[in-house]
């Protein structure tokens, strides 16, 4: 009998929507990648027009989560990753449609969103630990965005050109740790069906 079969109905849910949806994973890691090498070359944009780009980058983002949650029925782990893409919706929605007028309101924007994301993607990796041997990529992305959430709240006043990069810097690694953890899915999808 596997171990698959051993473990609880929420780890081989968590582990199903995992496999199924890896691609999903994937896209979305090449899309913080695009994003952040945009804000590392092009740092001296203004930043409303950043502002602009991340709201609706963090828009199509939240659709293909909820997207995703949605279409994993049954699956315990999909509340997490639904919440997360509602916020990220919300936020998107806000910053677009919302007065973004000053890089402090926008430093704000992002940090919130930066630890709420955190916080979902890390609670994804608990809830799948015993049936992924690659959960610690998701910890991993959990707690750095974590943290540059929290340093843009306890150093609110930096430049526009800082925030550029350091969006830039934070979405380059949160995607190649959605990419590593996609790829690390994907294996698991290949070893199943030998």
């Amino acid at each position: 009998m596997s171990n698959d079969a051993n473990s609880s109905p929420l780890l081989r849910d968590a582990l199903a929507f995992a496999k199924t949806n890896w691609w999903l994973f994937l896209l979305g890691g090449v899309l913080y990648i695009l994003f952040g090498v945009l804000a590392l070359a092009r740092p001296a944009e203004a930043l409303l027009a950043l502002a602009v780009v991340f709201a609706a980058f963090l828009l199509v983002d939240g659709i293909f989560s909820v997207i995703r949650a949605l279409g994993a029925k049954g699956a315990d782990g999909r509340w997490w990753v639904f919440f997360g893409g509602l916020l990220s919706i919300g936020v998107g929605l806000y910053a677009l449609l919302g007065p973004v007028n000053t890089a402090l309101l926008f430093v704000y924007v992002i940090a919130f969103q930066a630890i709420l994301f955190g916080v979902s993607v890390f609670m994804f990796g608990v809830n799948i630990r015993k049936a992924v041997n690659g959960e610690w990529v998701l910890y991993l992305t959990g707690i750095v965005s974590v943290l540059f959430g929290l340093l843009l709240v306890g150093a609110p006043g930096i430049g526009g050109l800082s925030v550029s990069l350091m969006v830039g810097g934070w979405s380059l690694v949160i995607g190649i740790l959605r990419v590593l953890f996609a790829f690390r899915v994907r294996s698991l999808v290949r070893h199943a069906t030998r």
